[in-house]
């Protein structure tokens, strides 16, 4: 550690430097400052000390200005101060620019050291912390490809819903994407029954080969491929290439990738975006081609515009968000249901002209599929559906904010029942796990143990008990095994280590500790009182 001596009088900064030689010989004095009158930023800046071991009078009245230029221009720098205790109050202003500590005057040695011992502290665990620091940046950078991979990936799967967070991952990723978008997606044929004759190396071999030889044919274009499974590469391609010039690029990545590994693929080819979201949407496309490959062939070049040319619906429709929205509805939550819903629509609204009946279609989907989760879930309102969702109603159901309309309304309505629906259970669960309790207060603890038993999760027991004892399980627990040891206690003469047991404790000094919080006094004040 280096120090920077600073003060007025040069016997004090004489007998610091001797203390310090004498007493710290891994401290190293590299210099002192005592001209009030002079900058101190070049000296500090010229003699780089770690600490300043300072009066604070050099930094006092108009110089405080000093003191936090400093911590300003080199912020790393701590410092220690000393002066009177009328000036306490401004060294514990100091915590703000960098004082780890301050001593009164006269100085006394154990003061000094305690000081400095402090600071060897601070600075040993500040060193530490960026030797760590340093590891896992080296770390990262060493990996940075893997987290480029898994932005890739979640931009295919829909997992960045924000514009902003897709360009900015392109910005840092140094991705140069900036004109359209399509997928083409690369599979392996056969891939099942391939791998049967192949070791777990073989097949990471195979796949990893695969990637080297698209990598070496995509050199001339801007794009991107990773390793999605062991038996598909996904190619997030930056062009606006026609579907002829695409269907050319799949012909000659099938025979190279054949030509090199002797492996035969097929590909399937999205339709070509200008916007980062719309990744998700092509690589749908894509992937929905494999599905044609019985009737296009095996080891084929598939773009959606050979098999579905006017679909422009299915895989813009969000269908995770659908089912996050049969959730939300399910446990009543009707703010994030109605958030859900309006971007169902919105992305409906965005695909152009619908066929006839297609809103009315989705709608009663989503509420069959509400109406089957709740019967999976065993819960008992599953007949109350149709009662909030009419089919009759659904039927008529033309426009898209019609649609919109009628969902918003009846999610609104049954999100509602619902709720009532759940403050009733909380209410028997409240019950019922009060009752356990009771029964069962001096048993080994275990929140886990009442949930199975009572058949819902910790988090739901702790909630109910917040919302209507406003205490945790376990703060309820232990007021029910303080309470019986309270009758204990007054009613017989047992000793406290048994009494103890008998309420669910092992430790009887843990028991003393819990009775005192709770009670405000411990076991045997309580039974003196009463």
């Amino acid at each position: 550690m280096n120090v920077l001596l600073v003060d007025g009088e040069a016997d004090n900064i004489k007998n610091f430097r001797a203390h310090i030689k004498a007493t710290f010989p891994n401290i190293r004095i590299v210099g002192h400052f005592s001209d009030i009158n002079r900058d101190i930023l070049p000296a500090v800046r010229d003699l780089k000390p770690d600490l300043i071991l300072a009066d604070i009078r050099f930094f006092g009245g108009l110089h405080f200005a000093r003191f936090k230029n400093i911590h300003d221009e080199y912020p790393d720098v701590r410092f220690v101060m000393y002066g009177t205790y009328n000036e306490s109050d401004y060294m514990k202003r100091g915590r703000e620019f960098g004082v780890l500590d301050f001593m009164y005057r006269p100085v006394k040695p154990s003061e000094l050291n305690r000081c400095l011992e402090i600071a060897l502290t601070y600075f040993k665990k500040t060193e530490e912390t960026r030797r760590q620091v340093k590891v896992m940046e080296d770390s990262y950078q060493t990996k940075k490809f893997v987290y480029e991979e898994i932005f890739l990936r979640a931009l295919l799967d829909g997992d960045i819903d924000r514009e902003n967070e897709a360009r900015e991952g392109f910005t840092y990723f140094n991705i140069p994407f900036d004109i359209g978008f399509s997928v083409l997606i690369i599979r392996i044929d056969h891939y099942r029954r391939l791998a049967l004759a192949l070791t777990e190396m073989e097949k990471h071999l195979r796949v990893i080969n695969i990637l080297d030889t698209v990598k070496n044919v995509l050199h001339e274009h801007k794009a991107k491929a990773f390793i999605r499974s062991f038996h598909e590469i996904p190619v997030i391609l930056n062009s606006h290439m026609s579907v002829e010039d695409k269907v050319l690029l799949g012909d000659r990545l099938k025979h190279y990738i054949f030509e090199k590994t002797k492996t035969r693929c097929t590909i399937g080819i999205g339709r070509t975006y200008t916007t980062p979201m719309e990744i998700a949407i092509s690589a749908r496309e894509a992937d929905a081609t494999f599905g044609y490959r019985y009737r296009m062939g095996y080891n084929a070049v598939i773009p959606i515009e050979f098999v579905e040319p006017n679909n422009n619906i299915t895989f813009r429709y969000p269908h995770a968000r659908e089912r996050r929205l049969v959730y939300s509805a399910v446990v009543g939550d009707y703010e994030y249901s109605k958030g859900l819903l309006s971007e169902l629509f919105t992305a409906l609204a965005q695909s152009g002209q619908l066929p006839e009946n297609l809103v009315a279609k989705i709608i009663m989907t989503i509420v069959f599929r509400i109406s089957r989760y709740i019967s999976e879930q065993n819960l008992p309102f599953a007949g109350d559906v149709a009662k909030y969702f009419p089919t009759a109603d659904i039927l008529k159901l033309v426009t898209i904010d019609d649609g919109y309309a009628f969902m918003d309304k009846s999610l609104k309505e049954f999100c509602t029942f619902v709720g009532a629906f759940h403050a009733k259970d909380s209410l028997r669960l409240h019950v019922m796990a009060k009752k356990y309790i009771a029964e069962h207060y001096f048993e080994s603890f275990s929140i886990a143990k009442i949930a199975v038993k009572l058949g819902t999760t910790p988090e739901t027991l702790n909630k109910v008990f917040m919302e209507r004892e406003k205490i945790m399980l376990f703060d309820y627990t232990m007021w029910v095994r303080i309470q019986e040891a309270q009758k204990h206690l007054k009613n017989s003469a047992t000793e406290e280590d048994i009494i103890a047991v008998q309420v669910g404790f092992d430790d009887v000094k843990y028991f003393r500790s819990i009775f005192r919080k709770y009670v405000g006094e411990t076991p045997a004040e309580f039974r003196a009182r009463t």
